[in-house]
């Protein structure tokens, strides 16, 4: 990588927001078309993107009020593998939509093989395509903070805080 970028001070929270969120996660939390069958070896975060990603955009969101922040809904794609995507994910995006430099935030990502290193991830999105070698493509859906008030994430989203509640 052509030298690190520079990330916002907050980035360096996130590892501990996995954390906390590793621990709420539940068979509540997780979206229902992606419930694992009994035995199946899949990772704490897979169907948990859609929650993860709505918690967090409301935490930066009260944390830093000035942010432009959106949840995408969307496809990963691996740029060097034609077709081979991470289909139906949610992350949390940081600047302007057409910004490539806008951050792309993922604290569920490590459920693609391609990203299974990448628990956190927190680049800009010009740097994902070229080091990582993916693109986030938003397909579905980029919400604001508000419209995603009304998006269909918040029961689980419910359940989701209340969870952390009852850890603390």
């Amino acid at each position: 990588m052509r030298g690190r970028p520079v990330l916002p001070a907050w980035c360096d929270d996130l590892t501990g927001y996995r954390k906390l969120l590793m621990d709420a996660w539940s068979d509540q939390t997780i979206h229902e078309s992606f419930k694992s069958a009994p035995g199946d070896n899949a990772t704490a975060s897979r169907g948990q993107c859609g929650v993860s990603s709505a918690w967090l955009v409301e935490v930066l969101e009260e944390a830093h009020p000035a942010l432009e922040i959106s949840y995408c809904y969307g496809d990963l794609i691996a740029i060097d593998q034609a077709g081979v995507a991470l289909e139906r994910h949610c992350w949390v995006e940081v600047g302007q939509r057409h910004d490539p430099a806008r951050l792309v935030i993922d604290l569920t990502g490590d459920q693609w093989e391609l990203l299974k290193d990448q628990p956190v991830l927190c680049l800009p999105h010009d740097q994902v395509k070229r080091v990582l070698r993916v693109d986030y493509r938003v397909k579905q859906a980029r919400m604001s903070p508000l419209q995603l008030k009304y998006d269909l994430v918040q029961p689980r989203l419910a359940i989701l805080k209340a969870s952390l509640q009852a850890e603390r």
